[in-house]
């Protein structure tokens, strides 16, 4: 029985933990170093190209005792708390424990490269049920007894049968009390008085309809009455008030008197002096994200980088390694490429082989010393096919040497990135006199960026950026930045980086931000109504300071521990946020730079008068709530408008992820009516991953064709793996007494959909012909949320 052909004529037939010290550490990289000038890096690296910022989650060491704590330079003797109270202590807090087995107690973080000073107990657990095991760990402050980190097991929440669905039993008013009393239980440490509500620490759980409820609480900590850098705590409470998740980011260090030697006045003086602004394209979201619906502003930015200032010796600061940046901030200038006899050629003729690829990179690549390896996939920011090409340096030891990867388009032959690494422990590179100038890399970068970057001296210009070394390397790095343009005017957010050591020789090369046609599209639409005068007034009334404790280190850079630090500081702020941003150029209003977007932020709540007296009002308002439904242009819901098959398909993918970032980047079409750049086309994608679209036999899915009642059965049952059980159901006496009976094709969906309320048969008839309203959807879904505990595979389980 072909259930969603017969549903609506369809053409188809029937026959898969969160790391808050990761997303802290990006945050605190991001205020300090970008959305501050035209020339913008990945999320994790430095202004600087090719240094790259790693941070990793804590794993369950084998070690059972503090051994190893000595060779990091940690003492046990040092801490003020006890192994002892550190397991009491956790165990006093989190019930789960009690069914946890401790497999060891080690001080300091263990298996982690390189090697950090932080005093802390790791207490590691194992959770056994059955055959299936999971370990996590708890971390205890040896200085304060504050826990550090927290969590419940990912693995078991979803098996467990006390999850709780919408609508939870604890509302969010009732979580924000629990959370907040349990901090002070969790945090000795922590003040009455000294915690304020944050988003900027942190990344919150997504809030999906269909999903296990869970809340997210994160509060900023002061110190000495001044806000201070990675000084907080985030909770996590699940819809039945459980603790899930709780993470506390303290200094474990002194910090500096609160009082400034520079005054607040001079300080705003000393940040705008000389300041202008630059036209630019700007992406709503980062150019790495493929997935995400871009959208483009064009916009007046900062001239360049606007970094905190030392509120005692008035000089900029580096945020990543500490340092005081000794050079004055200066506007970023560009110089155009000049074309060369090497300029890139696209490979034609089909795709590539691994052998053509290493080809290409000839001078590039290692001599014979190196074993090779080469595998095809999928880039990570747009999936196109690339050869991911691998060369390890023959070593008799594991881990050894050192290793070089480059990635290279396989259609087109373009060089996308080319990185060293040297393995934690192997010998360290001896210091050696540069063997070229700067001016000599400089020329070596740009003969690089000819080679490898199509239409470079176009698309492309050298700034003059300055950029950050490692403090503790004896190695020269020559850094250099090229920031794409598009009709004379820069990209927020496109760059080629290149890094040339000492010897002349490539180590690094990162091509950022992968643009296609509709982006460029979207470019050409834009013109700037404000004027260049105008938007540096505007910028320079919104621009102020915050004198706060700015915190650099505690994460690796370059395989280089950068220890933390903590000075007093004034930050730039516009228009008293953090986040530094732009002027929209046709508004005239201050825009953010959506570096990290949170989601479920900015979007109103409040119910559009069409839909405030209707009969659905409740359930279209909680699909509002949930980022299911958002108003038209026009402000209003439209309740009543009948939906398509791809109006439903959109409201179920994202009753079950709203931002609709299923997947790395765009996939190959499931049918041709639906291409890559459709609207749907992410909801189709899960919808085929799950299987609900049962077994597909034909090419086309008409998502234009309007929704009946019988396809939303056909889906749900899908969408519920309740198929067998509906064919089964199809003689069955409910569906059969219906007096539209002969109309129904697929009686055992129907039958289902009754049985469980999700629908129902007015005047008893189903009316299966009957097509959608949008409000009438809203209420299925609502219920379908209502169900979700009590069905025996939720939606989100597959």
């Amino acid at each position: 029985m072909d259930e969603l052909k017969h549903a609506a004529d369809m053409p188809i037939t029937r026959a898969k933990g969160r790391s808050l010290t990761t997303a802290s550490v990006v945050k605190k990289v991001l205020a300090g170093t970008l959305g501050l000038s035209l020339i913008q890096v990945p999320l994790l690296a430095s202004a600087a190209p090719g240094l790259t910022l790693v941070t990793q989650e804590s794993t369950a060491p084998t070690s059972k005792d503090s051994a190893s704590a000595a060779s990091k330079g940690l003492n046990p003797a040092d801490a003020k708390i006890t192994k002892d109270q550190a397991e009491a202590r956790a165990r006093s807090l989190f019930p789960i424990l009690n069914e946890a087995r401790l497999d060891g107690i080690t001080y300091g973080e263990q298996n982690v490269y390189p090697p950090n000073t932080k005093k802390v107990w790791v207490l590691n657990w194992a959770i056994q049920r059955g055959n299936g095991s999971t370990s996590f760990n708890v971390d205890v402050d040896a200085l304060t007894g504050d826990i550090l980190s927290f969590y419940y097991p990912s693995t078991w929440p979803q098996a467990d049968s006390n999850t709780a669905y919408y609508p939870p039993p604890v509302s969010k008013q009732e979580a924000e009390k629990i959370a907040e009393a349990f901090i002070f239980k969790a945090a000795p440490s922590i003040k009455a008085g000294t915690m304020k509500p944050s988003n900027q620490y942190g990344y919150a759980p997504n809030k999906t309809l269909f999903g296990p409820v869970q809340y997210s609480f994160t509060y900023s900590v002061d110190v000495n009455g001044l806000p201070a850098d990675n000084e907080y705590v985030s909770v996590d409470v699940d819809g039945n008030g459980n603790i899930v998740r709780f993470n506390r980011s303290a200094f474990q260090g002194d910090f500096p008197s609160a009082k400034a030697a520079i005054g607040k006045e001079e300080a705003e003086k000393r940040l705008k002096q000389g300041l202008s602004v630059k036209l630019a394209y700007i992406p709503s979201t980062p150019l790495f994200n493929s997935s995400a619906k871009r959208e483009w502003k064009i916009g007046y930015m900062p001239d360049r980088n606007l970094e905190p200032m030392d509120a005692n010796s008035g000089k900029r600061i580096d945020t990543i390694w500490g340092k005081d940046l000794d050079e004055a901030s200066q506007a970023v200038s560009y110089t155009a490429l000049t074309p060369s006899n090497k300029m890139f050629t696209p490979h034609k003729g089909g795709q590539l082989t691994s052998d053509q690829a290493q080809a290409l990179l000839q001078g590039i690549a290692p001599g014979p010393d190196y074993q090779f390896q080469a595998a095809l996939g999928n880039y990570w920011s747009d999936r196109r096919q690339v050869w991911n090409l691998s060369w390890n340096k023959r070593s008799s030891g594991l881990y050894q040497g050192d290793s070089k990867h480059a990635v290279v388009d396989a259609e087109t032959g373009q060089l996308l990135a080319y990185n060293e690494f040297q393995y934690p422990g192997s010998e360290p590179v001896k210091a050696t006199a540069s063997a070229v100038t700067e001016a000599q890399a400089k020329t070596k970068a740009i003969e690089m960026v000819l080679a490898y970057y199509p239409n470079a001296t176009e698309a492309l210009k050298l700034t003059d950026a300055k950029t950050s070394n490692n403090p503790s390397s004896s190695k020269t790095v020559y850094q250099f930045v090229f920031q794409r343009f598009y009709k004379d005017l820069p990209i927020n957010g496109s760059t080629v980086n290149v890094s040339i050591d000492g010897s002349g020789k490539l180590t690094s090369y990162d091509t950022n931000g992968n643009l296609s046609d509709a982006d460029f599209k979207a470019m050409d639409a834009l013109t700037a109504k404000i004027s260049p005068k105008d938007a540096q007034e505007r910028l320079l009334n919104g621009l102020g300071v915050e004198l706060r404790y700015i915190s650099s280190g505690g994460y690796p850079v370059d395989n280089t521990y950068v220890e933390p630090t903590v000075r007093l500081a004034y930050v730039p702020m516009l228009n008293k946020d953090r986040y530094l941003g732009y002027i929209d150029a046709v508004t005239g209003k201050t825009e953010v730079f959506n570096v990290l977007p949170n989601p479920g932020n900015g979007q109103s709540t409040e119910l559009p008068s069409d839909a405030v007296n209707h009969a659905a009002s409740k359930d279209l308002a909680t699909l509002l709530e949930y980022r299911v439904l958002s108003p038209s242009q026009d402000g209003l819901l439209h309740p009543d408008a009948e939906l398509t098959l791809g109006d439903w398909i959109q409201m179920m993918a994202k009753g079950m992820n709203p931002d609709q970032d299923y997947f790395g980047g765009p996939m190959k079409p499931i049918f041709t009516d639906v291409p890559a750049d459709s609207p749907i086309a992410q909801a189709v994608q899960l919808f085929s991953e799950k299987g609900w679209f049962g077994n597909v036999k034909s090419s086309e899915l008409h998502p234009e064709q309007k929704l009946t009642r019988e396809a939303v059965a056909a889906t749900l049952t899908l969408a519920l793996h309740y198929n067998r059980l509906s064919d089964f159901l199809q003689q069955d006496a409910e569906a059969l007494s219906l007096s539209d009976a002969n109309a129904i094709k697929d009686k055992g969906a129907v039958a289902l959909m009754l049985k469980l309320g999700l629908m129902e048969a007015l005047g008893g008839k189903f009316d299966p012909a009957k097509p959608v309203t949008r409000a009438e959807a809203a209420t299925i879904m609502v219920r379908l949320a209502n169900l979700q505990g009590k069905v025996d595979t939720p939606l989100n389980e597959r």
